[in-house]
């Protein structure tokens, strides 16, 4: 939902691709009969994906703009406008993008509608420029505009929300992204993309409103490729930062001084851990998953995944390190490089843990709230963080405005959160607002700019508003002894268990929605018709200063009497496989005394721990669902709620659900994804852990062949380094056991084929296990020094012999600490440059193989004047040598600085130095030395 500038605009949206305005008429707000803007066929409608995000124009009262942010629907992305497109199909569960689009809304007859023809896709005009989407969530959700009117996306990672994800899992749609052009293959990391300054997944973008492109001042931009996804990264390092807000009276007013204003974004966790991050500048990393919350992430780090986008191919985990300060490095460009801690994480259940970062000298601490040197407040624990309202109203007491309100998807509460710099945290006290459990299942939350009051939505569709002080509105209850029989049918209403707030008298209104109302508290009513009817009844109360309630409606049927359904398939008790996704036809046995008129509701509910994720309701008595493989992780709790609900023609319902629950012996036990890093004298084997819930997993490493056994029992000692004592296996040795995800096995022998086998124990029984192999690897080596000399202002170029590599693999160069008037192409290893001043310079090339070994030479570059110096100690006529790390040319102007100590009545007096290359040093006139041949 949002509001326009004044509030007197309420605008709507619906997952599935419709926008609704409300307007105020004084009194109320009068929804709209039609909706604003309808691309129902164009959003992929589906798990948590659809309609996700809206903001206005800053200037949409006199431009009327329009941004929007959602998914799309596979179908219409790759046949909109050829014979193949149907408006009716769709293709759910595919791999497809997000796409941002931006509408002009105009008034038409007195409504406010959408003038299509001015669509502009923004972001994701292609299948090749969206935000890859390659499961089914985590897609992030929120679009807004900086104060320096540049618009903000927040995106998720893209990944499985479901155990580790660094790509190729079976279970994602990786392969159809990568075969669409969706993602490149270097982006097949999961959730690591997170990290990648070339990807637009896990980030928040910064984009141009007129074009896309990203904005120049942005961190990472190229003027070049101002399209591509580094022009358009603003911070990165999130997990599904669905909700964010910006802080008011924070940034400039101006794109080109890179200060939108200050960020507020709750990112959903995992496993542990729910963030709250405030992003005040640009280039920020928040770290994940390479960290969860103030820390380490422990399934992610030790993955060892490397980033093949960066120089060298470094692992994700050492290109993002802890901080040793508060303060931010000076360079936005480099900031990406240390972890921007969240201002605030609070732990899953049952134990409530809050925390802020702090620092003890400069190692990263954390301290929880309400103890010395934190934020006052109570820990909290939740399971799904919802970033909520920036509270600048004044509706409010007066200690709320310009703070900041959180609340949490999963447990119901709402915290308030006062903010600002406080020794070495940003947060000065953590309030509770409303209970757990005062709302569970919010997805949104904006304040209205018309009254101050807080407005918030619940996932399956309500509305509510919180108001703070003055007089509430009463709440309407209504009840009836009997709703449906034969006609005349009699009814006794009661409606005075209606309760104010306040306790203020009330007065009652009935209507019977057959023309007749009654002012009773509990009216009697008799229906009448000579077929079957349905007939609203509804009662609203008003208190005695005019506040009134929201409509109780009871459904009165007469001539009629309720349907009975019951689902048959899936049959109760139905578990669905692991292994693949699970298509339902649905069915229900329904009775009714007319079936003709019948219509049909189903739902499918993920049920995900303490929340659900309700997909959109299917009509017809036999939709087709599909159920995808998710559950059986140790640290998870999955089903799915299927339900019907079944209406007659006179209006009255029935309703049945089943759970459905995962076959956790159809999930394989074997590990996935197993990789062999190749390292030095050493191997690190990483994988990922099975759905299923397990025991442990064995490794075993072995030279020269594989294995063909399996383990037997229990018994094993296991020892990573391949000298150790691990028990023997086959010829091998046992080097892991445990539930992780990774080990590194030392001290093995250089250019041998080594084979390395993870196995699994469920109970009593170890399965067959996945092998790789790998030979351990040798750093490359690297040619001698190199010594240049050159004349300023002359142009240099010079090509760095290549270095060699044992196994002769690929080699990245880089260079480290190159002057400022060199460069260094990668590529071809060509230094080139023209130096400007006499000087001497030195730095280092350094080669990196896959393995991330590395190899380096030192190169000295000397310009102009040789510049020698020595202070003299000891007996001062020993023989000295002298260099400048280059032999000297006969037009060189050598200065020779020599300090000695000259013992009282000595004289001393420079005589002939020997150079090598037989170059003589001799005495001229005024003591200068002269170069002789």
């Amino acid at each position: 939902m949002s509001f326009s500038r004044t509030g007197n605009q309420f605008f709507v949206w619906e997952k599935k691709g419709l926008l609704w305005v409300s307007t105020w008429n004084g009194s109320s707000y009068v929804r709209q009969a039609t909706p604003v803007l309808d691309i129902q066929e164009e959003v992929g409608d589906w798990n948590d994906f659809g309609l996700h995000s809206i903001c206005f124009d800053p200037n949409y009262e006199t431009n009327g703009l329009i941004y929007l942010f959602y998914q799309v629907d596979l179908h219409y992305l790759l046949y909109y406008g050829t014979p193949q497109y149907s408006s009716t199909a769709n293709l759910y569960r595919h791999a497809t993008i997000s796409r941002v689009t931006r509408y002009h809304l105009q008034s038409s007859g007195g409504n406010l509608t959408t003038d299509y023809n001015s669509r502009q896709v923004l972001l994701g005009e292609s299948l090749t420029t969206g935000v890859p989407v390659t499961y089914e969530s985590h897609a992030g959700g929120t679009l807004l505009f900086g104060r320096d009117g540049t618009l903000l996306l927040a995106t998720g990672d893209g990944g499985h929300h479901e155990g580790v994800d660094v790509g190729n899992r079976s279970d994602t749609f990786f392969q159809e992204s990568l075969d669409y052009g969706m993602m490149r293959a270097n982006e097949n990391v999961g959730a690591m993309r997170s990290q990648m300054v070339n990807s637009m997944c896990g980030k928040i973008l910064r984009l141009d409103p007129a074009t896309g492109n990203g904005v120049a001042s942005n961190p990472f931009y190229d003027s070049a490729n101002p399209r591509s996804p580094q022009s358009r990264v603003w911070t990165l390092g999130l997990r599904n930062p669905y909700r964010m807000v910006l802080q008011d009276s924070t940034g400039s007013t101006i794109a080109s001084d890179g200060n939108p204003g200050t960020l507020l974004i709750a990112d959903v966790g995992w496993y542990k851990i729910e963030d709250f991050h405030i992003v005040d500048k640009a280039g920020l990393n928040c770290g994940w998953p390479v960290y969860e919350g103030l820390e380490p992430t422990i399934s992610y780090n030790g993955t060892n995944v490397p980033n093949l986008d960066e120089p060298g191919q470094p692992t994700f985990e050492s290109l993002c390190v802890q901080p040793t300060s508060f303060i931010d490095d000076s360079n936005p460009a480099l900031r990406r490089f240390t972890h921007s801690r969240p201002a605030l994480d609070y732990s899953h259940g049952p134990n409530a843990i809050t925390r802020v970062p702090a620092f003890n000298g400069t190692t990263p601490i954390t301290r929880i709230i309400g103890t010395t040197g934190a934020p006052a407040g109570t820990s909290f624990y939740g399971y799904c963080a919802i970033g909520g309202v920036y509270y600048t109203g004044n509706q409010f007491p007066a200690n709320y405005k310009n703070t900041y309100f959180l609340t949490d998807h999963s447990m119901g509460w709402i915290k308030n959160l006062e903010l600002h710099e406080e020794g070495d945290h940003k947060i000065h006290e953590v309030r509770d607002f409303a209970p757990y459990s005062f709302e569970t299942g919010i997805v949104d939350m904006k304040m209205n700019p018309r009254d101050g009051s807080i407005y918030y939505v619940q996932i399956l569709g309500t509305i509510s508003r919180i108001s703070y002080g003055g007089n509430q509105p009463p709440v309407a209850t209504a009840t009836s002894n009997v709703t449906y029989g034969p006609s005349p049918l009699n009814v006794q209403f009661t409606g005075s268990n209606s309760v104010d707030p306040e306790g203020l008298p009330l007065t009652y209104l009935w209507n019977f929605g057959d023309g007749t109302t009654s002012t009773v508290a509990n009216p009697t009513h008799v229906f009448s018709n000579t077929a079957v009817q349905k007939f609203t009844v509804s009662l609203t109360v008003t208190d005695n200063q005019g506040q009134q309630s929201i409509p109780k409606v009871i459904i009165i049927s007469v001539n009629n009497t309720p349907p009975a359904v019951q689902i048959t398939n899936p049959a109760p008790g139905t578990l669905y496989t692991m292994s693949q996704p699970t298509s339902y036809t649905v069915q229900a046995n329904v009775t009714d005394m007319d079936l003709s008129g019948l219509t049909y509701e189903w739902q499918v509910k993920l049920q995900h721990n303490n929340h659900t994720h309700p997909e959109p309701i299917l009509t017809g008595s036999s939709p087709v669902i599909t159920i995808s493989p998710v559950g059986c992780s140790p640290n998870e709790t999955y089903s799915y709620l299927l339900s019907v609900k079944v209406t007659d023609n006179g209006g009255l319902t029935a309703t049945h659900s089943i759970t459905l629950y995962p076959d956790c012996n159809s999930a394989s036990s074997l590990v996935t994804h197993v990789t062999a890093t190749r390292q030095l004298s050493a191997v690190q084997v990483s994988w990922i852990n099975p759905e299923l819930l397990f025991d442990e997993i064995l490794v075993a490493a072995k030279e020269g062949t594989g294995f063909t056994d399996l383990p037997n029992g229990t018994s094993y000692t296991a020892v990573a380094s391949f000298t150790g004592n691990g028990s023997p296996i086959e010829g091998g040795k046992v080097v892991y056991r445990g539930t992780g995800t990774s080990v590194t096995v030392t001290n093995l022998n250089p250019l041998v084929q080594y084979y390395f086998r993870v196995y699994t124990r469920v109970g009593n029984t170890w399965n067959g296990g996945v092998e790789v192999s790998a030979i351990p690897n040798l750093s490359p080596t690297a040619p001698g020094q190199i010594v240049q000399t050159i004349q300023p202002n002359q142009p240099f170029s010079y090509t760095v012999a290549a270095f060699t590599d044992p196994e002769s693999q690929t080699l990245a160069y880089s260079a480290i600490n190159l002057p400022a008037w060199l460069t260094f192409n990668e590529t071809t290893r060509v230094l080139s440059g023209t130096a400007t001043a006499a000087n001497t310079y030195v730095f280092t090339i350094v080669a990196t193989d896959p393995g991330s070994l590395t190899a380096s030479t030192t190169v000295t570059i000397n310009t102009g004047v040789c510049t020698m110096f020595t202070l003299k100690t000891g007996n001062w006529n020993d023989p000295t040598v002298w260099s400048c790390n280059r032999i000297p040319n006969s037009t060189d102007a050598v200065q020779l600085n020599h300090i000695v100590s000259i013992p009282n009545q000595f004289t001393a007096s420079a005589s002939k130095v020997t150079f090598s290359g037989g170059i003589k040093l001799l005495v001229g006139t005024n003591a200068k030395l002269k170069l002789s041949q």
